[in-house]
């Protein structure tokens, strides 16, 4: 009867190892495409861009190659005249690169760390492209309008200052990839609210980071309350574009 448990153990053990191997192998093999994606998807944008420098690590926090490929080819196929982001990086440099190659257009970059501005100031100096970027730098404060975030949040809501909007106006194209997530909960939401009426009918708006919950709860807010399409794109750190019919 011994000899029986211990082969029934045996087998077990052996079973659970077989398995283990198999989901450890599956694992590898998600990471090992989802690597080559983003370096197949860097590989097409680095032939595409104009800079003659190279771009800022792209690891991280930071915009996934997937996603700035496809702003990249966005940006020089639609031809927007005005493009606004919040939140300043790799982007503004891939934007700014397509305008350039277009031959017109004007990126307005919201940026609320002195830091990351001056970083993205300095490459933007470096490759000439300051002349198509307005990049505008100021600490969020208080959002005192309506917020997806509870009105019992830890951390009440912040936004840009206003200020820092001034005179944009007719744009084609809105990317919301900032403030920081830890900002407050739902902290990207404001980005429609502040700036619907200042979009041109046709406008697109890009919504980075669905892979989270947060993010995604927003688009679907602003599409049921303005009226836009949403459509997810299964990118690195995911994509939510709203658009009209």
């Amino acid at each position: 009867m011994l000899e029986n448990k211990l082969e029934k153990m045996e087998k077990t053990l052996l079973q659970a190892t077989k398995d283990s191997s198999a989901k450890n192998t599956k694992d590898l093999l998600i990471v090992q495409n989802r690597l080559y994606a983003q370096l197949e998807s860097l590989s097409w944008l680095q032939r595409r861009l104009s800079i003659q420098g190279q771009l800022p690590p792209l690891r991280g926090w930071a915009t996934s190659p997937d996603f700035l490929l496809k702003l990249h080819t966005h940006v020089m196929a639609s031809q927007p005249k005005v493009v606004v982001e919040f939140g300043s990086g790799s982007s503004t440099l891939v934007t700014a690169d397509a305008l350039r190659q277009n031959g017109f257009g004007q990126l307005f970059s919201i940026e609320h760390s002195s830091h990351y501005g001056k970083q993205t100031l300095d490459t933007l100096i470096a490759e000439n492209l300051q002349p198509w970027v307005d990049l505008r730098v100021g600490e969020l404060e208080a959002w005192n309008k309506h917020h997806l975030c509870p009105s019992d949040a830890e951390k009440p809501p912040f936004w840009y200052p206003e200020r820092l909007l001034k005179a944009i106006e007719g744009i084609d194209l809105l990317l919301v990839d900032g403030p920081p997530g830890g900002t407050c909960e739902f902290a990207r939401y404001p980005a429609l609210p502040a700036l619907f009426e200042r979009l041109n009918p046709g406008a697109q708006v890009w919504m980075d980071d669905t892979v989270r919950q947060e993010e995604k709860d927003i688009c679907q807010r602003w599409a049921d309350d303005y009226g836009f399409n949403l459509e997810y794109y299964p990118l690195e750190k995911g994509l939510g574009i709203l658009s009209r019919a």
